[in-house]
C-alpha cells in the first residue's frame, strides 16, 4: 500500500495533542519528548503477541494470572500519565488528551464520557485492538484505562475497570471505584500498589539516544516502507488479519518476565514474530533484514554480525528498565527465533550471550547457531 514517506511522523507530530510528543525518526528508539527532555520510551509489539500472552497466562495461571496481567496494564496506564506529566488540574481536558492519543494507535474510535460525581468514566470503542480479537485486552486497554483514570483521580488503589460487549459487537470500557462497579454488576479484576516512579532520572539517562547516529540507519519511519508493514491514517499494520502493531512502554516486557517468567515471554514473542516472518518472501540477507525490523520496532540499533558458526545480533541502546540486571532478554531471543523459523528455517536456538552498560547505553548480544 502506498503512503507518504512522512505520514506516520506527521500523524504523531501534528495530530497528537502534545506537539512532537513521540519521536519515530530516531533509529532504534521510540521516544516521548518535550524539546530535548526524554521522558518515556516505547517499543512496538504485534497484536498477536498480546492475544497469545493472555491465552497463555490464562491456560497456565488461571484467574490469578489474569488478575496479575490486568495489574500490568493498570501500571502501564499510570506510568504513561506519570512519565508524560499529564495534568490532574483539568480532568476533562486530560481525558481528551489521553484518549485522542490512545485512539491514534489502538482503535478506530474511542469516545470517553465522564461522570465526576460517581467517579465513572465510560469509553465507547470501535475496532479496539486485542479486544476485537478475544473480547478482552487486560494488559493494554482494560488495565490501562484503570491506570489512567486512577492516576487522574489520584486514587489508584480503589479505581478498577471492566468491559462489556455492546449489541453492535463493539465494546465499552467502564472504570470506576470497585464498589461502584459491583453495584453496576460489571466483572473486574483488582490490582493495588502505586507503581514506583523513583527511577525516573536513571530511566531517562539510560534510555537517551546517543548524540551521534550514523546517517541512513533504519528507523520506524523507514519501517513504513518495508514489507509487510504499512501505515494508512490510523494504527500501524502489517499484511495479515489481526495485524496491528501497538506502541507500549518498555516497562511491559520486563514486568512480564518478572511476574510470569522468561519462558512465558520467550514463547509468546517466538509465536508472534513467527507470524511476521511468514508474511514476507524469503530474503537473501534475512539476518540484516531482521536486524532492521527490530531496530524499527524501537529495540535499539540492531546489527547482525557473522562469526564462526554463529550470527550475533547486537542491540546497542536496548530499552533500559530497573530490573534489567535480572533479565535474560526473552523478548529479544524469542523475536529472533520466531522470525527466522517463520521464514522456514529449522528450529532456532537464540541464546543470550552478554549485556553491558557502556556510556549510559545498554548493549545486548544474542547469538544464533548457523
Amino acid at each position: 500500500m502506498a503512503f507518504n514517506a512522512d505520514s506516520l511522523k506527521e500523524f504523531f507530530l501534528k495530530q497528537v495533542v502534545l506537539p512532537r510528543m513521540f519521536l519515530v525518526d530516531v533509529p532504534g528508539y521510540v521516544l516521548g519528548s518535550q524539546g530535548s527532555n526524554i521522558f518515556i520510551r516505547n517499543l512496538f509489539l504485534s497484536e498477536p503477541f498480546f492475544v497469545s500472552l493472555e491465552k497463555r497466562v490464562s491456560d497456565k495461571f488461571g484467574e490469578e494470572g489474569l488478575a496479575k496481567l490486568y495489574g500490568v496494564g493498570k501500571k502501564l496506564g499510570y506510568r504513561f500519565c506519570a512519565l508524560t506529566n499529564i495534568p490532574r488540574s483539568d480532568i476533562k481536558f486530560s481525558v481528551k488528551m489521553c484518549y485522542d492519543f490512545v485512539e491514534s494507535i489502538y482503535a478506530d474510535r474511542l469516545l470517553p464520557d465522564i461522570d465526576m460525581e460517581d467517579k465513572v468514566i465510560t469509553v465507547d470503542t470501535e475496532n479496539l485492538v486485542i479486544t476485537r480479537v478475544n473480547g478482552s485486552g487486560l494488559p493494554v486497554m482494560i488495565g490501562g484505562t484503570a491506570g489512567i483514570w486512577g492516576y487522574l483521580l489520584n486514587d489508584f488503589n480503589s479505581i478498577e475497570c471492566g468491559i462489556i460487549r455492546k449489541s453492535d459487537g463493539n465494546y465499552m470500557l467502564i472504570s470506576a471505584p470497585a464498589e461502584k462497579l459491583k453495584e453496576m454488576g460489571i466483572k473486574f479484576y483488582e490490582s493495588h500498589g502505586i507503581p514506583n516512579m523513583n527511577d525516573k532520572p536513571i530511566y531517562t539517562r539510560f534510555n537517551q539516544p546517543p548524540s551521534y547516529i550514523p546517517p541512513n540507519v533504519f528507523n520506524t519511519n523507514k519501517m513504513m516502507h518495508t514489507e509487510p508493514f504499512y501505515y494508512d491514517k490510523g494504527p500501524l499494520k502489517y499484511a495479515l488479519p489481526h495485524s496491528r502493531l501497538l506502541s507500549v512502554e518498555i516497562f511491559l516486557p520486563y514486568e512480564l518476565e518478572t511476574l510470569f517468567g522468561e519462558q512465558m515471554v520467550y514463547e509468546t514473542a517466538k509465536e508472534s514474530f513467527a507470524i511476521i516472518g511468514k508474511t514476507i518472501p524469503k530474503q537473501a540477507n534475512i539476518h540484516t533484514y531482521l536486524a532492521n525490523i527490530l531496530t524499527g520496532m524501537g529495540l535499539g540499533i540492531v546489527t547482525a554480525e557473522k562469526g564462526p558458526g554463529i550470527m550475533s545480533f547486537v542491540f546497542s541502546g536496548t530499552p533500559w528498565y530497573e530490573t534489567v540486571s535480572k533479565s535474560t532478554f526473552p523478548l529479544l531471543r524469542g523475536a529472533i527465533a520466531g522470525f527466522l523459523e517463520g521464514q522456514g528455517n529449522p528450529p532456532i536456538k537464540a541464546s543470550y550471550f552478554s549485556s553491558e552498560l557502556h556510556v549510559n547505553t545498554l548493549r545486548v548480544v544474542i547469538d544464533v547457531q548457523l
